[in-house]
């Protein structure tokens, strides 16, 4: 055999072994994508599942009990992740939940019954895991779309049929009164 057409089969194969691998690495990503935004979802739909729970004890206001309940419904009744709307309805429930524990007295109030204190502890275990998938699930999406951006990824198409990913918007802060 001639020396440059080994060098040529060389390089052939690889560039077969980066592109496979590449192509591997993507389909890992994209899994590790829709694994993060289930987790993230569960958490999401524990936090509005807690928030009436909370309604359910009555120790709120009325307007506030009101506010919750139906971000909370919103939230529970509408569509998976990512649909826009969700993401809306979780800012919304954010918002609600910012607003109900706003007072920092009030909150030291609801602490003193013990039902209500788990309550309240469990809402910010939740949150608190509601921001690290949120964090996850961005990662994920970073290191995919940095793959997906490469040259020989777009030339050859190693992302298939795959949807582009995209990160999830929406207000996951927590009430500043729960914060210990």
């Amino acid at each position: 055999m001639r020396p440059d057409t080994v060098w040529l089969i060389t390089l052939v194969v690889v560039a077969i072994w980066y592109l496979s691998s590449q192509a591997g690495r993507l389909d890992r990503l994209h899994h590790r994508i829709e694994v993060s935004q289930a987790s993230l979802d569960g958490h999401l739909t524990r936090r509005a599942g807690i928030a009436v729970e909370i309604v359910a004890l009555n120790f709120l206001d009325p307007a506030s009990e009101a506010y919750l309940v139906q971000s909370a419904h919103d939230v529970l009744a509408g569509a998976d992740l990512p649909d826009p709307q969700r993401l809306l309805d979780e800012s919304e429930l954010t918002e609600a939940l910012a607003d109900a524990f706003e007072d920092d007295e009030i909150v030291l109030e609801f602490r003193s019954v013990p039902a209500v204190d788990q309550l309240l502890n469990e809402l910010l275990t939740v949150s608190n895991r509601v921001v690290f998938a949120k964090r996850f699930h961005a990662e994920a999406v970073q290191d995919c779309l940095a793959i997906r951006g490469q040259l020989f990824v777009r030339l050859f198409r190693l992302m298939g049929f795959a949807k582009q990913p995209a990160n999830l918007e929406f207000d996951d802060r927590l009430p500043p009164a729960l914060i210990p």
